[in-house]
């Protein structure tokens, strides 16, 4: 069954040499305290995505015609005036975040402030539906609130999910901790997972 699974998603299997999924690609950091301070500023409700657990979260901050979107969704993804991602309502509180994004010279579709709660997990899975075509799209993460004890992990699946489910059970091959105030690539496409094992909240925009 897990041989029949890579046949039909090979983009599962990580890059080589085993670093290349996660990358730092900015080399002068960025002043995030401001952008924190937006963000304790914050009065709207933070969007649950884990039910189980409670522990993580996010706010939509540019999407698909402006809505709100806290999970991926699949969608075109075009060029200038094609390029139907909008800003929603909560981009107001985050002007600062607002003026980076704008700066970014290239096409930026889907944006998100994700929390992990302290001692929060978010279990192995895959992307690959949204960014598997990677000549169109990839993701970018710039950590705001993080310490050395938070940790992306990326694996190789051991077992494909039961069906109906998304979560891999995987072994841990790779693991990085992404250090504030710098940009950072990750092949989501690969089983990836993070852990909080800090007693803070770890935030990224991304």
């Amino acid at each position: 069954n897990l041989n029949k699974c890579f046949v039909n998603k090979k983009f599962l299997i990580p890059k080589l040499p085993i670093q290349n999924n996660i990358i730092k690609i900015s080399e002068k950091i960025i002043n995030v305290l401001p952008i924190l301070d937006e963000i304790n500023n914050y009065t709207n409700k933070w969007c649950n995505k884990d039910i189980y657990s409670n522990k993580w979260s996010s706010i939509t901050l540019k999407s698909h015609l402006g809505k709100n979107q806290d999970f991926l969704e699949k969608h075109y993804f075009g060029i200038k005036e094609k390029n139907t991602f909008k800003y929603t309502e909560n981009i107001n509180f985050f002007p600062i975040i607002k003026f980076l994004l704008d700066s970014i010279k290239n096409e930026i579709y889907l944006v998100r402030l994700l929390k992990l709660d302290k001692g929060g997990i978010i279990k192995y899975h895959s992307d690959g539906m949204v960014f598997k075509d990677e000549k169109n799209i990839i993701r970018l993460h710039l950590p705001i609130l993080s310490n050395k004890f938070n940790i992306f992990k990326i694996g190789y699946a051991l077992a494909p999910p039961a069906p109906g489910y998304s979560i891999w059970k995987a072994e841990t091959i790779y693991s990085r901790y992404l250090e504030p105030g710098y940009f950072y690539y990750t092949n989501v496409n690969t089983l990836h997972s993070v852990e909080n094992n800090s007693d803070t909240d770890r935030i990224h925009l991304v």
